[in-house]
C-alpha cells in the first residue's frame, strides 16, 4: 500500500467524523428544545425576539435540529440535513449572536460558524463512505428506484436535483 493510496483510503471516511459530531451536537440542541421545560423557554424566548408564533417556531426549529442531527449521524439525506442547518445557524446568528461579535463567550456566532462549516462540507463533499446511504444507494439503484422511475417517466428537469440531495 503506498502513501497515495492510503490517503485516498482515508479521504474517503473522512466525513465519519465531520458527521459524527455534527449529527450529535444538532440532535442533543433539538431535543433540548422539545422537552416540555425546553420547549416552553424557547418558546418565550421566541416570542421576545419577535419569532412568532414562538411555541410553534420552537417546535418546528426542535423537530428540524433532531431529525436533521439523526439524519447527519446516520449519513442518509445528508445534504438536506446539511441545508436544515444552514437555515438554523444562520437564522440563530441574524436573531441572536450576529450582534454580540464573534466571541461564543460573549453570546457571539463562533460556534453557529463552526456548524454552519460543518454542514457546508457535507453538502459539498456528501456523507461519504462510511455512511446509510452509501448502503443503501447500490440497491436502489440495482432495481431502478424511485430515481430510475422518474428516469423512465420523463419527468421535469427539476427532478434531477433529487440526486444532488441524497
Amino acid at each position: 500500500m503506498t502513501l497515495t493510496s492510503l490517503e485516498a483510503q482515508l479521504a474517503n471516511h473522512s466525513a465519519l467524523p465531520l458527521r459524527a459530531t455534527l449529527g450529535s451536537t444538532m440532535l442533543y440542541h433539538g431535543i433540548s428544545k422539545l422537552k416540555p421545560q425546553g420547549l416552553e423557554q424557547t418558546a418565550q424566548f421566541f416570542d421576545n425576539i419577535g419569532i412568532k408564533p414562538g411555541r410553534t417556531w420552537a417546535l418546528a426549529t426542535g423537530w428540524t435540529e433532531a431529525v436533521a442531527g439523526v439524519l447527519t449521524f446516520l449519513g442518509i439525506g445528508t445534504r438536506v440535513a446539511a441545508v436544515s442547518i444552514l437555515v438554523t445557524q444562520a437564522m440563530a446568528i441574524a436573531k441572536v449572536h450576529g450582534s454580540k461579535g464573534f466571541n461564543n463567550q460573549a453570546g457571539g456566532y463562533e460556534f453557529n460558524l463552526s456548524l454552519i462549516a460543518g454542514a457546508l462540507g457535507l453538502l459539498l463533499g456528501g456523507p461519504g463512505i462510511l455512511s446509510v446511504h452509501h448502503v443503501v444507494q447500490p440497491r436502489a439503484r440495482r432495481r431502478g428506484g424511485l430515481l430510475g422511475l422518474l428516469r423512465r417517466q420523463r419527468v421535469s428537469p427539476i427532478s434531477r436535483i433529487v440526486p444532488l440531495l441524497a
